[in-house]
Formats: structure tokens, C-alpha cells, sequence
């Protein structure tokens, strides 16, 4: 039985972060930020601060309101270790090299949350071929 819009949570990876602002649907994440049914991981953010290409940048992306108001998700050794038990299946279909470490962390993280992994990323949808976890890109214009 799929859960109802209502009870779902989502981990956003950067791929959907940065285009949060030009989403056709981009009040409706909004408003799922505010309530917060929107996290992030730590992963996440260090993609992000990675992406800015100075300071006064890297503290727009990491405390711009919409990314403050994610609650944090933090892996544990155990979304640790299926992200490496991901990457292992992935070699057996020799396609390790495609998902990147924190792509693989951010899949884990969801998967072990029971979270929808929401993204813009063609890796994750390899990763859930796999696992056979719930993914959703973001709508784009």
C-alpha cells in the first residue's frame, strides 16, 4: 500500500536542492519544507558548500531559509553499511563507478529512514532499480 502525500517524508539530494526555485511545483515543496517533511543529509550539505565558489556564497546556500527549515539526517553505521552492501550488488552489475560515495550515502540514508529520495539525479534511479526503493524526481519547466 503506498503511503498518502500526508504521511510521506522526502531527503532531497543537491540535484533537486538547487532547483528548488525553478520547479513548476516549487510552492507545493514549500510549503512540504515548512512543515517539515523535507530533510537533508549532512552529505548533502557538504555537496553544497562544496558547489559555492566563495564564503559569502557558501553561507547563502547553507542558511538560505529553505535549507535551515530541513531537519538534519545523519547516517549511522548501519546506513553506512548498506551503502557499501549497495556498491558491492552495484560491482556484480559492473556499474560501482556510475553512483558516487555521498549518492550512495544519500540512497542509504532514505532507504533506512523510509524516506522518498527526491532528486534529479539518474544515478539514484540505478541505485533503486536495485533496492527497489521510492524515488521522485522534481518536476521541471
Amino acid at each position: 500500500m503506498t503511503p498518502s502525500v500526508d504521511s510521506r517524508r522526502w531527503l532531497i539530494d543537491k540535484s533537486a536542492v538547487v532547483r528548488l526555485n525553478t520547479t513548476p511545483d516549487r510552492e507545493e515543496w514549500a510549503n512540504r519544507i515548512n512543515r517539515g517533511l523535507v530533510h537533508i543529509t549532512t552529505v548533502t550539505l557538504l555537496e553544497l558548500g562544496f558547489s559555492a565558489r566563495s564564503a559569502d556564497e557558501h553561507r547563502l546556500f547553507l542558511h538560505q531559509p529553505s535549507i535551515a527549515a530541513m531537519p538534519l539526517e545523519n547516517a549511522t553505521p548501519a546506513i553506512e553499511r548498506r551503502a557499501v552492501v549497495i556498491q558491492s550488488q552495484l560491482a556484480s552489475a559492473g556499474q560501482h563507478r556510475a553512483p558516487s560515495v555521498a549518492d550512495l550515502l544519500i540512497a542509504a540514508t532514505a532507504e533506512q529512514t523510509g524516506f522518498v529520495l527526491l532528486h534529479l539525479d539518474k544515478d539514484f534511479e540505478l541505485i533503486a532499480d536495485l533496492t527497489g526503493q521510492p524515488t521522485e524526481r522534481l518536476a521541471q519547466a
